[in-house]
């Protein structure tokens, strides 16, 4: 349960850099470029943390898959960029993957 609580904080800081960049304005705002800077330096932190004691297979696929959803939902609510059918199809198909890679499962030696 650790895990996921770092990996859900590691999220959201990987989720406040990208989200700032767009602020950001290609580095030229100091205030946003601070911050996405900071934040990808505490998510990675976090994240090579993580990594230490799991499958860095699933983490990266969690943290990758859990940004883009919420990146993609920012964007979306706070930059009204689009919604068309084939961005809900592959949001839907994130989080199933996601949920796919959190499901308890028997161990079994190949």
């Amino acid at each position: 349960m650790k895990t996921y609580l770092l990996l859900g904080i590691s999220i959201l800081f990987e989720v406040a850099g990208a989200t700032s960049m767009k602020y950001s304005e290609g580095f030229t705002d100091f205030t946003a470029s601070l911050v996405v800077v900071v934040c990808y330096t505490f998510a990675i932190i976090m994240y090579i943390f993580i990594t230490k004691d799991n499958e860095i297979g699933m983490i990266n696929a969690l943290w990758s898959g859990g940004g883009t959803l919420l990146v993609m939902l920012l964007g979306i609510g706070l930059f009204q960029e689009s919604v068309t059918v084939s961005k809900v199809v592959g949001l839907a198909l994130i989080l199933i993957g996601m949920m796919g890679l959190t499901l308890p499962r028997k161990e079994r030696s190949v």
